[in-house]
């Protein structure tokens, strides 16, 4: 067997330099400014596409509810009958 010692290059560790925490902040910056003016207008596009829907909904329904039996435009009147023989 080998008595050798393994060889272990020594690495300087330095933080990041100043260019490349400029460029990284650029990046993100223009990330963000993408989000704010993409997902931003959709989330309120999205927003008043639901109200738009949900009064829809609303509407609809109250129309269906006044057709039913007993609804205010029902046309029935709700009185029974009593046939009594003559």
């Amino acid at each position: 067997m080998s008595n050798t010692r393994p060889q272990f290059t020594s690495v300087s560790l330095q933080g990041q330099g100043i260019l490349t925490q400029l460029i990284a902040i650029i990046i993100f910056l223009a990330i963000v400014a993408a989000l704010f003016f993409i997902v931003l207008p959709l989330a309120i596009v999205l927003f008043v596409v639901g109200l738009i829907a949900y009064a829809i909904f609303r509407i609809k329904r109250a129309f269906r509810r006044a057709h039913e039996p007993n609804g205010p435009l029902d046309g029935r009147r709700n009185v029974r009958v009593v046939q009594r023989d003559e």
